[in-house]
């Protein structure tokens, strides 16, 4: 179960989003708070895994209150808003997700599932526990992923990767056969060492392997879902609407 501190100056807002969050039957309740200073007093008591709060509040902002959360380890933070233009800086402080209001509840528990498994991570890194991954392959073949993380040396074959999950300064790599990566490697590391022949970032916190790729739905605004292999479907925003354009001329 993820302890967890939400915020919101909304009444309304505040109780949807804790039933939602409860009926994902992974959240364990600490508090829910109307301000901000409410919030960070039960964050910085210690013992939060997960932080979820709106970004527009009378007192300070949810980005604001990013900077003031000072115990350690940091809890995961995930933003919940009706503003999508707020995106950049949030994943600027290294929120693993965004969701937009109106809520989803479906976009919830997606977004609560991906901070359980990266908690999950981040405390057998913390115990020493092996990090699980997909298989060795030799140094020098250029068709692998080379990571280095935590003082080992992975290697992913390029072939085995579905699509890439930004989650702050971490990565998830969704695998064929189900499996699952989670690096402490940002996606834009990540962008940089996967060929661009074969990959393509269609998202702040996406990068999508083209030959997995099974339907493109097109959207308004320049917007697409990416439907993948693995049953994935990948949003992307009006930022890689050229990216789109060239994965769909190449279908």
């Amino acid at each position: 179960m993820l302890k967890t501190v939400i915020c919101d100056d909304e009444p309304p807002a505040l109780e949807l989003m804790a039933s939602l969050l409860r009926d994902t039957g992974e959240i364990e309740l600490v508090a829910a708070c109307q301000s901000v200073r409410e919030a960070l007093d039960a964050i910085n008591d210690g013992g939060v895994d997960l932080v979820v709060l709106d970004i527009e509040m009378p007192d300070l902002t949810g980005v604001d209150a990013c900077g003031r959360i000072t115990v350690e380890p940091r809890p995961l933070v995930i933003f919940a808003t009706a503003h999508p233009e707020y995106a950049v800086e949030a994943f600027g402080v290294d929120a693993i997700d965004y969701i937009l209001k109106p809520l989803d509840p479906l976009r919830v528990q997606k977004a609560v599932e991906k901070a359980s498994r990266l908690r999950r991570f981040i405390r057998e890194r913390e115990s020493g526990a092996p990090i699980r991954v997909a298989q060795t392959a030799p140094a020098d073949d250029a068709s692998v992923l080379k990571i280095k993380d935590a003082g080992k040396l992975y290697f992913i074959p390029h072939a085995e990767i579905i699509w890439v999950e930004a989650a702050g300064d971490y990565s998830l790599l969704h695998l064929a056969g189900e499996r699952e990566v989670t690096v402490r490697v940002t996606i834009k590391a990540l962008e940089s060492e996967l060929p661009a022949a074969h990959f393509a970032r269609v998202h702040r916190s996406a990068i999508v392997a083209a030959s997995h790729i099974r339907e493109i739905t097109l959207l308004p605004k320049g917007e697409a879902l990416i439907h993948m292999s693995d049953d994935a479907s990948v949003r992307t925003s009006r930022s890689y609407r050229d990216v789109v354009q060239a994965l769909t001329s190449g279908l």
